[in-house]
């Protein structure tokens, strides 16, 4: 079953130097239960399709079709994404409140949802500038998850953690998709991040998609000469740092 379906999709942008094509005729399929990735080097116009499959903004032209209406989003900078004057459990608690669930309900699925990002319960009483990077962005995916959505899209999500801390995070992500199946659209420039953790990749190149597949097939036998040197680099990287 596909989750989400985009056909042909055009967002372009005017600037001073003229017209920057974010999009240029984009078609991929998600499939239901799948921990996709999309990569590709900044300003390839991979968080532009994000936020369109997001509805955050829309497409010029050709056709985005998610089919549910249970979507949610964690964002790379997790200070940013959660409002300082309110506490963890306010943040949160606040998409189970618009849905109108009861205290006795709130309070049971904080609970859970506490132990599965390995957050105290007393902390939920502390403020986001009282945690580290990588605690902020579990606090960001558990209110992600919280109100259990289809569909998570996670925008870079570990660009701006250190290596071990985004080995954490990586972690919890599989962790959260073993457990509760839900399809997960990750959007990366890192190849060694995409490899850990998900099963099929779309490869991104000046807003067209130019290489896509199982993650195996891709990184065992890849044919488009931008992927070669992605991966390349990516080789070249991990021996300099040893990294994931």
């Amino acid at each position: 079953m596909t989750m989400v379906r985009c056909e042909g999709v055009k967002k372009y942008f005017k600037s001073k130097a003229g017209t920057v094509k974010a999009l240029d005729g984009v078609s991929l399929e998600i499939r239901k239960g799948s921990f996709f990735g999309l990569v590709g080097e900044s300003g390839c116009g991979k968080t532009t399709l994000g936020k369109i499959i997001l509805g955050i903004i829309e497409p010029d032209s050709g056709q985005v079709v998610v089919e549910t209406k249970k979507v949610q989003v964690v964002f790379q900078d997790p200070y940013n994404s959660l409002d300082p004057k309110m506490k963890i459990f306010d943040i949160l608690a606040e998409g189970l409140i618009i849905k109108g669930e009861t205290l006795h309900a709130i309070k049971n699925k904080l609970m859970i949802v506490s132990s599965l990002i390995n957050l105290p319960i007393g902390a939920l009483k502390k403020y986001p500038h009282q945690f580290s990077g990588g605690e902020r962005q579990r606090i960001a995916i558990g209110r992600a998850i919280i109100t259990r959505p289809e569909l998570l899209v996670c925008d870079e999500p570990v660009s701006s953690l250190d290596v071990t801390i985004q080995l954490q995070i990586l972690r919890l992500l599989k962790d959260i998709h073993k457990k509760t199946g839900i399809t997960c659209l990750f959007i990366s420039h890192d190849l060694k991040v995409i490899k850990f953790i998900c099963d099929h990749v779309a490869v991104m190149s000046r807003g067209k998609i130019v290489e896509r597949g199982s993650v195996h097939d891709i990184y065992a036998s890849a044919t488009h000469p931008y992927t070669k040197a992605l991966l390349k680099a990516a080789a070249y990287d991990n021996i300099k740092n040893d990294g994931i």
